[in-house]
C-alpha cells in the first residue's frame, strides 16, 4: 500500500535532471563583463541578443555604419595653410627716373611711351598716349608759369620779419590764395573765425602762409581733370601730408623738401591731364593711365620741376622718392626724407580704412636715416587730423576788414 502511495517520476524526467546537473556542474561558467563607465553589458547572455547599439560589427547595416562615421568628429590634422594674395603695397608700384636732367630724362620717357603704344589695341588708348607723347615733347609742358604770387611770397617770407602789411597786400592779389588763407584760418583749432585777412595770416602764421602759396601750383585750373577728378584730389591731398611730414622730418619748414614732397607725384597729374577728352570722345581704359601713371610719374615730375624751374634738389626728391640710393650723393637725403614721409602717409591712410600694408616694418627695415617711425606715422596722422578739421571752413564768409580812408 506505501509503495502505491509513493509519487511516480514521469518518464525521462530523471533522466533531464541528470543531464542538467552534469552541463553545471562540468561546463565551463561565464561571466558578465559590465562597463563601469557606461553602465551597459558588454558580455553576451545565453539566449539574450545583445544590447541595443552594441550589435557586432559584421551584423551591422552599411547604412549603420555610415551614420555612425558621420556622427564622429574626424581627429585633428596638420594641413598646410592656403597662400594668402597679398595686397601690393601703394608705395612699392613707382618707377624712378633715369636723371634729373631733362635732356636725359625726355628720350627715355618718349622711348618708353611709344612702346606702350604700339601695343595698344583699342583707338582711345592709343590717342591718350599720344596726347601724353605731345604734351612731353615740349620744354613748358603745356603748363601755365609757376604761380607769380607764390614766388614774391617767397622771396618776401626769407626775408625773415617782413612787415604784415606787405604780406597781406601780396596775398589780397590772389583770389585763390585768400580763400585758402581763410580756410585754415577758419578751422577746428580756433574758437571764432578771423574778423579781418590781417588777423587771418597773423594767426596761422608766415610758415603756414608759405606752404599754401606754394601748393597753388597743384591747384591750377590745369589740372582740373574730367573723368579723373577724384583721383587727382587724391593725389593733391596726399603730396600736402607727405610734404608736411617731410618738412617736420628735416626740420626746414620751408624750401625744397616741401617742395618735393608737395609734387612727387605731380606726373600723376599731368597723366590725368592727357587721358581727360570730351563728351564726344572715349575715355581710355583706366587700368592703362594707373600702369603709365605708376611706371612714369616720377620722369615727368622731373620734366614738370625743370619747367617750373624749381632746381635739382626738387627734381631729385621727384624722380628718386622710390628708390633714393639711385639719387645723386648731394640730394640723398631730400630722396630718402621723401621716401619715408610718403610710406609713412600711406600707410596713417591705409590704417584709418583698417588696412594693413606692411608699412611700419617697411619703415623699420629703411637704412640709411635715423628716424622714430611711430613718431613719424603720427605725425602723418596728426596732419591729416588738421586737414579734416578744416573741412567745411571754406563755407566761412571771407570778411576783410579793411580800415576806411580819412576823407
Amino acid at each position: 500500500m506505501a509503495a502505491e502511495d509513493e509519487p511516480q517520476n514521469p518518464p525521462g524526467l530523471l533522466a533531464r535532471l541528470q543531464a542538467w546537473w552534469r552541463r553545471w556542474i562540468f561546463t565551463p561558467r561565464q561571466t558578465l563583463r559590465i562597463d563601469r563607465t557606461t553602465r551597459l553589458v558588454t558580455g553576451d547572455l545565453p539566449g539574450l541578443p545583445p544590447p541595443p547599439g552594441h550589435l557586432p560589427d559584421q551584423t551591422r547595416s552599411r547604412e549603420a555604419r555610415a551614420r555612425r562615421r558621420l556622427a564622429q568628429v574626424a581627429p585633428p590634422a596638420l594641413v598646410e595653410d592656403p597662400e594668402t594674395v597679398e595686397k601690393t603695397p601703394p608705395w612699392a608700384t613707382g618707377g624712378v627716373a633715369p636723371s634729373i636732367d631733362p635732356d636725359e630724362v625726355r628720350p627715355h620717357l618718349m622711348g618708353t611711351l611709344f612702346e606702350i603704344q604700339d601695343a595698344c589695341k583699342s583707338e582711345a588708348d592709343r590717342a591718350f598716349l599720344l596726347r601724353l607723347i605731345r604734351l612731353m615733347g615740349t620744354d613748358q609742358l603745356d603748363l601755365p608759369p609757376f604761380p607769380d604770387v607764390a614766388w614774391q611770397l617767397d622771396t618776401l617770407l626769407r626775408l625773415g620779419d617782413p612787415p604784415l602789411v606787405r604780406v597781406v597786400k601780396l596775398v589780397r592779389r590772389e583770389p585763390a590764395l585768400v580763400r585758402r588763407v581763410w580756410t585754415q584760418a577758419c578751422s577746428a583749432f580756433y574758437a571764432r573765425p578771423p574778423n579781418s585777412l590781417d588777423h587771418a595770416v597773423a594767426r596761422i602764421g608766415f610758415d603756414a602762409l608759405w606752404r599754401i602759396g606754394m601748393s597753388a601750383c597743384v591747384h591750377s585750373e590745369v589740372f582740373r581733370v574730367r573723368g579723373f577728378q577724384e583721383a587727382a584730389d587724391t593725389v593733391r591731398q596726399h603730396g600736402i601730408v607727405v610734404a608736411d611730414v617731410a618738412a617736420w622730418m628735416s626740420g626746414k619748414k620751408l624750401g625744397a623738401v616741401y617742395l618735393a614732397g608737395l609734387l612727387h607725384d605731380v606726373g600723376k597729374l599731368m597723366i590725368y591731364k592727357a587721358a581727360t577728352t570730351n563728351k564726344s570722345q572715349s575715355m581710355p581704359d583706366l587700368d592703362l593711365v594707373e600702369r603709365v601713371g605708376a611706371q612714369l610719374h616720377a620722369s615727368i615730375g622731373v620734366m614738370v620741376a625743370h619747367a617750373w624751374k624749381l632746381g635739382p634738389e626738387v627734381a631729385a626728391g621727384i624722380g628718386f622718392h622710390h628708390d633714393p640710393s639711385a639719387a645723386p650723393a648731394q640730394f640723398h637725403e631730400t630722396a630718402m626724407q621723401v621716401q619715408v614721409a610718403n610710406i609713412a602717409t600711406h600707410t596713417a591712410v591705409l590704417s584709418r580704412q583698417g588696412e594693413d600694408c606692411g608699412g611700419l616694418l617697411e619703415l623699420l627695415n629703411l637704412e640709411g636715416m635715423n628716424f622714430d617711425v611711430a613718431r613719424t606715422i603720427g605725425k602723418a596722422h596728426e596732419i591729416m587730423d588738421g586737414l579734416e578739421q578744416q573741412q567745411g571752413a571754406a563755407d566761412q564768409p571771407v570778411l576783410d576788414v579793411v580800415p576806411a580812408e580819412p576823407s
